[in-house]
């Protein structure tokens, strides 16, 4: 398989760790209840039963902690494998992936910084003032107050940053997608990974 595949065979066994571990955390699967109805105590002449609760999809509790310790020996194999092929490839994976992340959380916030732009906004009787009249007694007087917001930076040189970043992290994105097609990593899924939980979990238990 191919590093992109080897991140989804991760990511199939991750869920199914997660699945199994769901699974023993409830007790109605790892457990059998049985009923008794005591009918004869209530009323003369009716018969007691015993009854067994029937749970739907239950698997034998040993198989699915035999299956969770399979997963984690997987788990450990393909990480190996992975590592194995990232040494193989002529850059740093991980490195690249995330530095490319930081440019693209770059570019987000240079494209905030061109929705803000330079205003003017007049104030109708915002100020308040103080005066004393002929008579000596203190007055108060309103005026307009004009606010004026003036950006502090180039916007054409961010212009010019965006496209450059652009074009770096379009050309490391296409390596990465290109390496992770092209390096293989010697590993093999013990599962269908296009199947859903139930069925891996089915044909675990029945083989």
């Amino acid at each position: 398989m191919n590093l992109k595949e080897a991140f989804q065979a991760q990511n199939k066994i991750g869920t199914m760790f997660e699945t199994v571990s769901r699974y023993l955390d409830d007790e109605k699967y790892f457990t059998s209840v049985t009923e008794k109805h005591f009918r004869s105590k209530a009323a003369e002449g009716q018969p007691d039963e015993k009854i067994s609760i029937v749970v739907e999809e239950k698997f034998p509790p040993d198989k699915m902690i035999d299956f969770m310790l399979l997963l984690i020996d997987e788990r450990e194999k393909l990480a190996q494998a992975i590592h194995a092929a990232k040494k193989s490839m002529k850059f740093d994976l991980d490195s690249a992936v995330d530095v490319n992340k930081k440019r693209h959380q770059a570019l987000e916030k240079l494209r905030a910084l061109l929705q803000f732009k330079s205003s003017s906004l007049i104030q109708k009787n915002a100020g308040v003032g103080y005066v004393f009249n002929k008579e000596g007694n203190q007055t108060t007087y309103r005026y307009d107050i004009e606010r004026v917001k003036t950006i502090d930076f180039d916007r054409n040189r961010v212009r010019k940053l965006i496209k450059k970043l652009q074009k770096k992290a379009d050309k490391v994105s296409n390596e990465i997608d290109a390496a992770l097609l092209s390096t293989n990593v010697t590993y093999k899924l013990p599962f269908d990974a296009h199947a859903n939980g139930f069925e891996i979990l089915e044909e675990f238990v029945n083989d």
